[in-house]
């Protein structure tokens, strides 16, 4: 029995990647780059910075920390950009919260183990770094949920006008 195959329209996963590789959340997401990398790097490796302690390691965390809200955003941004063609469906709500949540968790302890592990595993933790450590998950968190911000701001754009 024959079928007739509907017609060939892109995947929704597809469809949701070209949405968050368009050129509005690319850039946004490079806006939060620069500004939430620059937070980051002050936060974790500012004080270093400062004294004149710039050494290899110092530099290679500083230069790889923007990637890191970068990713953030454009993950934030596909995992809410649903297949729904109402913007109302993406705004932002508790799902996308839980989603930020979980991506300020996994996140966090990536940016904790890049920044602090050292000191963690020398046993050398100071104050200063437990604080460090305590802000370091309300980055990612605040970036996720900007990422879906963005994703409901991207839908809202794309309709037409009433």
């Amino acid at each position: 029995m024959a079928m007739n195959a509907p017609a060939a329209q892109p995947a929704p996963w597809r469809k949701r990647l070209a949405t968050v590789f368009s050129g509005p959340i690319i850039r946004k997401s490079v806006i939060a780059a620069v500004l939430v990398g620059s937070l980051l790097i002050l936060l974790n490796q500012g004080d270093l910075l400062f004294s004149g302690q710039i050494t290899g390691r110092v530099l290679i965390k500083s230069l790889i920390t923007p990637l890191i809200p970068f990713c953030v955003t454009m993950i934030g941004a596909f995992l809410n950009s649903g297949s729904s063609t109402r913007a109302e469906d993406l705004r932002p709500g508790w799902a996308a919260v839980r989603r930020s949540l979980i991506i300020a968790v996994i996140v966090s302890s990536v940016i904790v183990i890049v920044n602090q592990g050292d000191l963690i595993l020398s046993g050398n933790v100071s104050p200063r770094t437990w604080l460090k450590i305590g802000i370091t998950p309300i980055v990612p968190f605040c970036v996720s949920l900007y990422g879906a911000y963005l994703a409901y701001r991207n839908a809202l754009a794309a309709q037409p006008p009433a």
